[in-house]
């Protein structure tokens, strides 16, 4: 591979005031007609690209909803944190790792993944690198996005990018020199893969729909003003009568003689027809939202949303914040990384670079389990609660949080309370003819004695699952699919024996009232 390292150092893709690339330039995309949209498609499908490029940016501008949730999943994947480890344990690797992320420091990373994530919609998106020698060290100083118009597919295979140059070809892109972004967004040549292509459509169908509401809004947004005269109306009466209906109109304001009259008309079927159109454009929004964000509750949740849908849907959207996170991580691996370590160190291992993705936890459900499974004897380390929280361990005699007490008086009332209670037991308890008490009482602490035991080893052998587990969800699934193993056979014959004293106590209760 031949490197030109003082092309390295200029711009090549830039823009100029005369030429086939200028910073400005004319999108004639003010009406869009399906047949408009047929035709850009075809010619981008054969490899003329440029007007379906400059129309998915039109469209983008001129769409709040599809710019809105274009922009949501652009930010959630820039914003994710970027990390920089050795490929292995040798010097070479760790030094690598070590100038990849001094020069990563050096850039504006989340604005450079937001630029190349304009492949989304295009299907892809070019950084061009403007490298600097620093210390005999050859590192990236800036990263600029290039217009995706500025370049185009061979004609052999179209996945092979170059720089546009009038050419049918076009010019081969110098090594080291341009970041290429196109995610694999569909099957099939990159510049088939994106999202505009879809977005098109909707925008076209949507504009329709917002010129006839808006045309329909304006002939119904007022009613109808309709002015009277009888057969005695002179010319005269009649202009005067013409003028003020249509002063009525914009000024809400006319002066006329009292023959005249003017009535305002409602029309009964307007709602329903404004509705047609909102219903419309609400649907066409939809069907954006769901392939761009693969789902539409976090933009328009209707009556109809839930809280399960929305977890579904947020779901959903995490598989494609992860996708967006592996393609994003490939291309800097390849298209920065590789030139940076090639460019200084040669042949060492290329470090492994990660847009790490983390799983929101839900700590309220997580708290839930903790209260059921720590009272049976589950040995959850505190230290490891207080990571999951984020609680920091307590300094000197610094004031902690804890239980509020319960005044004096109140826990007095609840021991009244209490006792009062347990001598209505007794009392119930006892016959009317001075017998003993019952002795289910005894007999009820004799059976929990006897049950200790059991209770004992199923304890115990949840605990080493409590143990065992890695997780929640896999303590869930090892809870569950040993719930039929139990060791309970001492417990269950305690049962036995407790049901059959219940039993023979309610044969002796009804024999006893049959004599009465």
């Amino acid at each position: 591979m031949v490197v030109d390292k003082k092309t390295l150092k200029s711009e090549v893709a830039s823009a100029g005031l005369t030429g086939i690339r200028q910073a400005w330039t004319l999108r004639p995309m003010a009406s869009l007609t399906p047949a408009h949209v047929v035709d850009i498609l075809r010619r981008a499908s054969l490899g003329d690209a440029k007007e379906y490029l400059l129309a998915a940016a039109d469209i983008e501008e001129k769409d709040l909803h599809y710019r809105s949730v274009l922009q949501t999943r652009k930010l959630a994947a820039a914003g994710l944190p970027l990390s920089v480890s050795p490929a292995d344990e040798t010097p070479a690797a760790e030094k690598a790792a070590e100038l990849v992320q001094d020069a990563l420091e050096r850039l504006d990373i989340p604005a450079l993944l937001v630029g190349l994530l304009d492949a989304l919609s295009k299907g892809y998106a070019v950084a061009e690198i403007l490298w600097s020698t620093q210390g005999g060290r050859w590192l990236p100083q800036d990263a600029l996005i290039r217009e995706p118009h500025w370049f185009q597919f061979d004609r052999e295979t179209g996945r092979h990018l170059r720089l546009y140059d009038g050419s049918p070809d076009g010019q081969e892109l110098p090594e080291y020199k341009f970041i290429c972004h196109a995610p694999r967004i569909l099957a099939g040549i990159p510049i088939m893969g994106g999202l505009a292509r879809s977005a098109l459509w909707a925008w076209v169908f949507k504009s329709y729909a917002l010129r006839d509401w808006a045309a329909f809004a304006e002939l119904y947004g007022q009613p109808l003003r309709l002015g009277k005269y009888d057969a005695s109306a002179t010319q005269q009466d009649i202009d005067v009568l013409r003028r003020a209906v249509m002063d009525v109109g914009s000024d809400a304001a006319a002066v006329i003689p009292d023959s005249l009259k003017i009535e305002f008309q409602e029309s009964t079927a307007k709602t329903a027809s404004a509705d047609l159109y909102q219903r419309l454009i609400e649907y066409l929004d939809r069907q954006v939202s769901k392939a761009v964000l693969g789902q539409t509750l976090t933009t328009d949740q209707g009556s109809s949303g839930s809280l399960a849908q929305a977890t579904v849907h947020n779901e959903v959207r995490s598989d494609l914040l992860r996708a967006d996170a592996r393609s994003l991580s490939a291309t800097l691996r390849r298209g920065l990384i590789g030139p940076i370590v090639r460019l200084n160190l040669g042949d060492a291992p290329l470090p492994h670079v990660e847009l790490f993705v983390e799983e929101p936890e839900d700590m309220v459900a997580l708290a839930g389990q903790l209260s059921k499974i720590v009272p049976l004897g589950a040995k959850v380390p505190e230290r490891w609660v207080r990571e999951k929280w984020g609680i920091p361990e307590a300094e000197g005699d610094e004031p902690l949080l804890g239980a509020v007490s319960a005044p004096e008086n109140l826990k007095q009332t609840e021991q009244d309370k209490d006792k009062h209670s347990r001598k209505a037991t007794a009392a119930h308890a006892q016959e009317a003819s001075g017998e003993d008490v019952t002795p289910i009482s005894p007999q009820a602490e004799r059976m929990a004695a006897d049950a200790e035991p059991g209770w004992a080893t199923i304890l115990e052998h949840i605990g080493k699952l409590v143990e065992d587990a890695p997780d929640l969800p896999t303590l869930r699934e090892s809870l569950l699919a040993s719930y039929a193993d139990l060791p309970d056979g001492d417990l269950a014959e305690v049962m036995a024996m407790g049901f059959a004293a219940a039993e023979l106590a309610g044969r002796y209760d009804v024999e006893r009232e049959s004599d009465v």
